[in-house]
């Protein structure tokens, strides 16, 4: 049952560009958005974050480790944080109060038996390149293709100065 939700995201994201999708994410990319803290991302930047969870399995796949599965709550935190460091002028992964991805992940109540760490990124225009230069990194690298990670939420925020990247890695406590 897994393994299909992956393959339906795969499929999905591949089909964009044919169905004229495609375009609409490269147009999006060109604009800006500025969303307040505590806002949802947009269709748009939700589709950037499939693409992004579609070749972080197929990176998978070609290892022959189990995909990662979408966690609604944990792209919100992932989201969030994105928003939070265009907001507040940072980057990084704890924020300026000292907050930790594992904390932020807890308070909003991600369902996790343990939190396995967080990527981020910034002025990658398009998944393909954020990908690219998280796979060139060993730590980032080790992230996405941990076979000891089941699931991911994946934050993208499109606003003025950015792209923001965010994915959280962890496992649930029903795994």
């Amino acid at each position: 049952m897994q393994r299909a939700a992956a393959l339906l995201s795969i499929l999905l994201v591949a089909a964009l560009p044919a169905c004229g999708v495609g375009s609409f994410v490269e147009d999006l990319m060109g604009s800006e958005f500025d969303t307040p803290a505590g806002e949802s991302m947009t269709d748009g930047e939700r589709l950037l974050a499939l693409e992004v969870l579609a070749l972080v399995n197929d990176e998978r796949a070609q290892r022959e480790t189990a995909p990662l599965i979408w966690d609604d709550l944990a792209a919100d935190v992932a989201y969030d944080h994105c928003v939070d460091m265009r907001l507040r002028g940072f980057y990084a992964h704890d924020d300026p109060d000292g907050v930790t991805p594992c904390e932020r992940m807890q308070a909003a109540g991600v369902d996790m038996a343990y939190c396995a760490g967080e990527n981020i990124a910034m002025l990658n225009k398009t998944p393909a390149d954020v990908m690219q230069a998280w796979m060139q990194s060993d730590g980032h690298r080790a992230a996405i293709l941990s076979p000891n990670v089941t699931h991911i939420g994946i934050g993208v925020h499109t606003g003025s100065g950015g792209p923001w990247w965010t994915q959280e890695f962890f496992v649930r406590l029903d795994d």
